[in-house]
C-alpha cells in the first residue's frame, strides 16, 4: 500500500535520528490523525463564498507489482469497541484499556481485483495486532500513532521485505495471523474519507471531528460523480483532502474504512455570495450533490467549536447518535424549503415518505447523520405556495 508511494513513505520512514514525521499537524498534539493534500489556495474565493468541488475520478495506487491493496482497523476508536462481544466480554486494547497482554484489535488487508465485469475488494488476510516496539524504545500494544509500522513475518502466500524490521521495529512475538479470511466480495467504491476548509474560528483543528466547513465526514457518498459545497471561512479557502477509502458501510463501524492511497481529479469553483440562491444563502453545513441527489449532513453538534470553543476535545465525551439526528433533520427540513419553496409542514410529510437517513459514521467524535434527497421527487415541475410565490427546480450547478 505505501512502498512507491513517495509521499507515504516519507510519513513512515525512520532512522538514526527517529521519525521523519514525528507528530501529526503543525502543533504537534491534537492535530488528529490523517495525512491530508492541501491545503490548496483557491484564488478568488473569500470568507463568505461557497466553495463547489466536483469528483471527477478516484482510482487506487498500485505498488510496483501493479496490485492496489487497502486496510481496515478494527480499532479502540471503533463502535464495536464501546459494547461487548457476541460471547459478553469486553472489547480489549492493551494498555488503552488498562488490559496489558490482551488486545482485539485486528486490522484485515483488502486486495483490489478486476472479475465479473467489476472491481471488489477481497480480504487477503487478517492480522491480531502485535506488541511492538518502535525505533525509539516505545512499547505499542494497541494501534497508535503517527507512523507506526508493524514488522511482518513470513505467513500464507506473503513473504514481507526487511524494510519494517532493518529500521529498527520489533515484535514480542510472532503475529497471529488468518490467512484464508471468508472471501467476500466488497463492490468497490472509491470515496473521499476526508475533505473540507478551516474554520475561521481556531488557528489549528483536530482532523477528526466534522465540522460545517467539512472535514472527516466519512461518508460513503462522496466519491466520483458527487459534488461537494463547503462554507467559505478563510481567505482562499484552503482545501485540504485525504482519508480515502475503497469501501466503507454507513457507520464506518469499526473505526475505519478500507483505507487505500488514491489519485483524484477534481474541479473546484468559486460561488461568490453575491450569486448564491436561496438554499445557498442559509449554508451551514457540508452538501454533497449527485445527477439524482442532494446529501445533508448533521452532526452532535453543528459546530463543535463554537459548542467547545476553549476546549475542542470535549466533543468525544459528547457524540450522541440522536442529537446528530435531530440536527440532521433540521438542516433537511431548512434546505427543502429554501430549495424547493415547501412549507415547514409540506417538508415533515415528505420527509417522513420519500427521504432516507442513515449513520455517516460514528468513529468521528462529532458523530454523523445524513439524509439522502431525491431530486425527481421534488423536481417534478414547478412549485407554487399558496402566497402565489413561484419557486423554480434548478439544475445542478
Amino acid at each position: 500500500m505505501i512502498k512507491g508511494d513517495a509521499g507515504m513513505e516519507s510519513i513512515y520512514k525512520w532512522d538514526e535520528g527517529g521519525a521523519n514525521e514525528p507528530n501529526r499537524g503543525a502543533t504537534g498534539g491534537g492535530d488528529g490523525v490523517h495525512i491530508l493534500t492541501g491545503p490548496i489556495f483557491v484564488n478568488g474565493a473569500e470568507p463568505g463564498d461557497i466553495l463547489k468541488v466536483e469528483i471527477l475520478d478516484l482510482k487506487a495506487r498500485k505498488n510496483p507489482d501493479g496490485k492496489a491493496f487497502g486496510s481496515n482497523a478494527a480499532a479502540w476508536w471503533g463502535f464495536q469497541a464501546r459494547t461487548n462481544k457476541v460471547d459478553g466480554t469486553p472489547f480489549n486494547a492493551g494498555s488503552f484499556t488498562n488490559t496489558p497482554g490482551m488486545n482485539d484489535e485486528v486490522v484485515t488487508i483488502y486486495e483490489i481485483v478486476d472479475k465479473h465485469g467489476g472491481s471488489y475488494a477481497i480480504p487477503s488476510y487478517q492480522f491480531e495486532w502485535p506488541t511492538i516496539t518502535d525505533p525509539n524504545g516505545e512499547l505499542r500494544d494497541y494501534i497508535a500513532y503517527p507512523g507506526t509500522c508493524v514488522p511482518h513475518d513470513i505467513h500464507g502466500d506473503t513473504t514481507p521485505s526487511s524494510d519494517i524490521a532493518d529500521m529498527g521495529w520489533t515484535k514480542a512475538e510472532p503475529i497471529m495471523y488468518y490467512d484464508s479470511p471468508f472471501q467476500a466480495e466488497i463492490p468497490v467504491n472509491f470515496h473521499i474519507g476526508c475533505m473540507g476548509l478551516p474554520p475561521a474560528s481556531h488557528d489549528s483543528v483536530d482532523s477528526i471531528p466534522p465540522m460545517p466547513t467539512g472535514g472527516n465526514l466519512d461518508n460513503k457518498r462522496i466519491g466520483k460523480g458527487t459534488t461537494m459545497y463547503y462554507p467559505v471561512e478563510v481567505a482562499g479557502a484552503l482545501l485540504s483532502m485525504g482519508d480515502a477509502h475503497t469501501a466503507q458501510g454507513d457507520s464506518e463501524l469499526d473505526g475505519t474504512g478500507i483505507e487505500t492511497s488514491v489519485t483524484g481529479d477534481f474541479k473546484i469553483t468559486v460561488i461568490k455570495a453575491a450569486e448564491f440562491n436561496n438554499w445557498q444563502k442559509i449554508l451551514d453545513f457540508p452538501l454533497g450533490e449527485t445527477d439524482d441527489h442532494f446529501i445533508v449532513h448533521g452532526f452532535t453538534e453543528t459546530d463543535y467549536l463554537e459548542t467547545y470553543a476553549d476546549n475542542p476535545s470535549d466533543i468525544y465525551g459528547a457524540s450522541s447518535i440522536d442529537k446528530a439526528m435531530m440536527n440532521a433533520y433540521t438542516q433537511t427540513r431548512k434546505f427543502l424549503m429554501h430549495a424547493y419553496g415547501v412549507t415547514e409542514i409540506e417538508a415533515n410529510t415528505f420527509i417522513t415518505q420519500a427521504i432516507d437517513f442513515a449513520m455517516t459514521q460514528l468513529v468521528d467524535g462529532n458523530w454523523g447523520v445524513h439524509s439522502v434527497i431525491p431530486k425527481a421527487v421534488f423536481e417534478a415541475g414547478l412549485k407554487k405556495s399558496k402566497s402565489g410565490k413561484i419557486f423554480k427546480t434548478g439544475k445542478k450547478m
